[in-house]
């Protein structure tokens, strides 16, 4: 298929069979899994996944690509694709409130925004292709570098882990970045905004003390948030690194009481 491939959109796409195989088989879907697909480029990962699932729809904002998916789409009676921005569009509208699996490789210049809208949405798992640098920080532990906001929002949701690393090599065109496969098991916990937004508070400055982020953040002492940390059992002088997800959730209700 030739293609003008467009930067814009973040087009890169998978040129390995091996690898679209290992992807599906990570996902864990079956003969009655209902696929979420965002970004379905060539339609490599596409076909695999009609080929193993009851039902997939596919989300593609490139038009261009639409003649050569309709193809793909009249060979498989399961597949439907929308050629619409995944963003914005009501994914209710399309899920009708049936539970769902997400397979995706994702564009990497939206790949944040695009985990935040699914995880709204309370998918039964999620596999996605990612930047390497950004599934090692959704997937890092406690007391690691790579370790933010948007670890524990992941973490608070879903258990996670890297089930694949994958060359640059792989793709084409080749990007500069080396990427990673995250799978996601989600536990049917809905996240509050305030929680959300009281994580990236406390991460806000992570070479200060979570104090120090806590005082300044919720507009309380020093000595009030140190109260905070005594109760949840920890050291008054740690970051907000040290924390696990569980640890942040038991901080928020505590810290509720400030209007937050």
């Amino acid at each position: 298929m030739e293609h003008k491939f467009k930067k814009q959109y973040g087009q890169n796409f998978i040129k390995d069979q091996k690898l679209l195989d290992a992807i599906v088989c990570g996902s864990n879907i079956t003969k009655d899994s209902f696929v979420i697909e965002i970004g379905a480029g060539a339609g490599a990962l596409t076909e695999v996944l009609a080929q193993r699932a009851k039902k997939v729809i596919s989300f593609e904002i490139d038009t261009d690509l639409k003649e050569h998916l309709l193809k793909l789409e009249e060979k498989y009676d399961n597949l439907k694709f929308v050629f619409e921005d995944f963003m914005s569009v009501d994914l209710k509208k399309y899920t009708g409130g049936e539970e769902f699996s997400v397979v995706a490789n994702l564009p990497y210049y939206i790949t944040t925004a695009i985990i935040s809208k699914l995880i709204d949405f309370c998918p039964k798992t999620m596999t996605i292709m990612v930047q390497k640098e950004v599934a090692e920080r959704i997937g890092a532990s406690p007391k690691n570098s790579a370790y933010g906001a948007m670890s524990v929002i992941c973490q608070t949701v879903a258990d996670v882990k890297i089930i694949l690393n994958v060359p640059k090599t792989f793709f084409y065109p080749m990007p500069e970045v080396d990427s990673a496969v995250l799978h996601f098991n989600f536990n049917g916990k809905k996240l509050d905004g305030k929680f959300v937004n009281f994580l990236h508070m406390c991460f806000k400055a992570k070479r200060k003390t979570l104090v120090n982020n806590l005082s300044s953040g919720l507009n309380i002492s020093k000595k009030e948030a140190e109260n905070l940390l005594i109760n949840l059992g920890t050291n008054i002088n740690c970051r907000a690194e040290e924390l696990s997800s569980d640890q942040f959730f038991a901080l928020y209700k505590q810290a509720e009481k400030y209007n937050i």
